[in-house]
């Protein structure tokens, strides 16, 4: 609880906790140091009570010793006498050499109260401390006439001493340490808590104001603390990373500056650059229409002419002269017919159409039956797989893709038997991915990449024969590009060739409102496998 309570002091947290730190400092030292001092002044006090003891009973066997040995009982009860109340002397008492007690006196008129003293031997010098706060001493009176140990044994004193004022002088100084300990921490917490509020807490304070005018954006403030201290070095070490901030973002407005300078020479240049090229698209267009416009009218006129010339006068004419009219017929419908799929191929870009979406299965089935008369004729089998989706496209230009791709497939298949053509789908991570494979001749690995191009196809003996303009697979990459997808090739001479088509899933998702339109799903939907044999299959 208490912890959690000075979690809560986020101001005062630290000074809390360096005052309690100190208060148990203070506390514990205190404590300890009247604790050995008391402990040092009660031995000191003990042993001086033994020795004040020790000396009385050395003084009194001596002062007994002669009148021990003459017998003079009288003079030794007076001598026992004189020791009561000296130095808080409460019993003193003398034995001859056979341990009979000679002499005796004793405050309070209790002669047995020490029985305990008369059996000690005669010859054992002790100082024991007994009940009551009391010494016992026991010493032996020895003649220093006499020649062997034995004899020389005179008697023996004993005394009991009250030691009980040592007690209360204990008593007295345990007080006075308490007082001056409780004094010590009384002064010296509050003497303690002004230091760590101005060596700890306020260095503190100030290095957090400081940190938070520096997150304010007030890159100039500093801690200026000239201490050699770890708060010192912690100071300097801040206004360092502030000097390094505040050099950084500077540098990073001057970067900043910069770029926004390019940035808007870019963007200048890129604005003009846009309005050029969409000026050149315009002009493109302008200029292919025109084209085809002041191409188509001579060309018209050439093959009304002809067709003029061979209704008047066909009977009139040499057979050369009508197959030269033909040709000249039919080249004029394929050069307008060429015309026309270039016009078309520039609009691919500058003129999209509207999009719908639209079942992939069911339009690949609708395009494999326009192909059923010369897919049967050829003997060519064309398969279709199983699971389509449905996209959100130009309707006409994705079919035109698959158009262009299953007829060059058919027209370059060079089996007059056993031809077949796969049209295949897997998604592949971001992206619809369709092929068209034929087991036709095949196409040479350097020649892959240019069939791409406009009037680029592939050479070869078979590809001579076949008629064509060059324009179908420009016409592939240009939409496919429209879908943020690719269309190439993979081929083995020989072993046929695999066309592949990616449109982008997200480019070909449709809009919000027709995200949950029953005719969509983005999940590939069992169409049916479809087959197209030729006749008899």
């Amino acid at each position: 609880m208490v912890r959690a309570w000075l979690a809560r002091q986020v101001g005062f947290g630290l000074q809390i906790k360096a005052i309690l730190v100190l208060a148990v400092v203070a506390v514990g030292v205190a404590v300890a140091a009247g604790w050995f001092y008391f402990a040092a002044t009660e031995t000191w006090l003990r042993k001086a009570d033994i020795d004040k003891a020790q000396h009385m009973g050395r003084a009194l066997s001596v002062a007994a010793e002669p009148d021990l040995r003459a017998q003079r009982y009288v003079a030794l009860d007076r001598l026992v006498r004189e020791q009561l109340g000296k130095d808080g002397v409460v019993y003193a008492a003398i034995l001859d050499q056979n341990g009979q007690t000679v002499a005796c006196a004793e405050s309070g008129g209790q002669e047995d109260r020490w029985p305990g003293l008369r059996k000690i031997p005669l010859s054992v010098a002790s100082v024991v401390r007994g009940e009551d706060d009391h010494l016992l001493l026991a010493r032996p009176v020895l003649s220093p006439e006499a020649v062997f140990w034995k004899d020389r044994i005179a008697g023996a004193v004993r005394l009991a001493v009250d030691a009980s004022s040592t007690t209360g002088r204990l008593a007295a100084a345990r007080r006075r340490i308490g007082v001056v300990a409780g004094a010590i921490v009384l002064c010296g917490v509050p003497l303690g808590c002004v230091l760590v509020w101005r060596l700890m807490v306020w260095p503190v304070h100030r290095l957090v104001g400081v940190t938070r005018r520096l997150a304010k954006g007030d890159f100039s403030a500093r801690a200026n603390m000239p201490r050699r201290d770890e708060i010192g070095t912690l100071a300097r070490a801040f206004d360092a990373m502030a000097d390094q901030i505040a050099a950084t973002r500077d540098e990073l407005i001057r970067t900043n500056e910069q770029l926004e300078r390019k940035v808007a020479d870019r963007t200048a240049e890129l604005e003009v650059a846009n309005r050029r090229l969409r000026e050149e698209m315009a002009e493109k267009e302008h200029f292919l229409r025109a084209v085809s416009h002041d191409l188509n009218a001579p060309l018209r006129n050439i093959a009304g002419m002809a067709t003029m010339i061979m209704t008047n006068w066909r009977h009139e004419l040499p057979e050369e002269v009508l197959a030269r009219l033909q040709r000249i017929q039919s080249n004029v419908d394929a050069e307008t017919s060429l015309i026309g799929e270039l016009l078309e191929l520039s609009r691919i870009r500058s003129r999209p159409q509207k999009r719908q979406v639209v079942a992939m299965g069911a339009m690949l089935a609708d395009l494999a039956r326009t192909f059923e008369f010369e897919l049967r004729n050829r003997s060519i089998e064309l398969h279709v797989a199983q699971t389509m989706p449905s996209l959100y496209v130009e309707k006409n230009r994705i079919r035109e893709v698959f158009q262009n791709l299953i007829d060059n497939a058919v027209k370059y298949m060079d089996k007059p038997q056993g031809g077949q053509i796969t049209v295949g789908y897997e998604p592949a991570g971001e992206f619809h991915r369709f092929s068209v494979a034929d087991n036709g001749p095949g196409i040479p690995a350097d020649q892959q990449d240019g069939i791409f191009c406009v009037f680029r196809r592939a050479a070869g003996p078979s590809a001579c024969r076949v008629e064509g303009k060059g324009v179908g697979l420009a016409v592939v990459k240009s939409v496919v590009s429209n879908y943020d997808g690719l269309a190439w090739v993979e081929s083995v001479p020989g072993r046929g060739a695999t066309f592949y088509v990616t449109l982008s899933a997200r480019n070909t998702q449709p809009p919000a409102q027709d995200a949950n339109d029953d005719a969509f799903t983005a999940v590939t939907q069992p169409q049916g496998q479809r087959d197209y044999h030729p006749v008899g299959g």
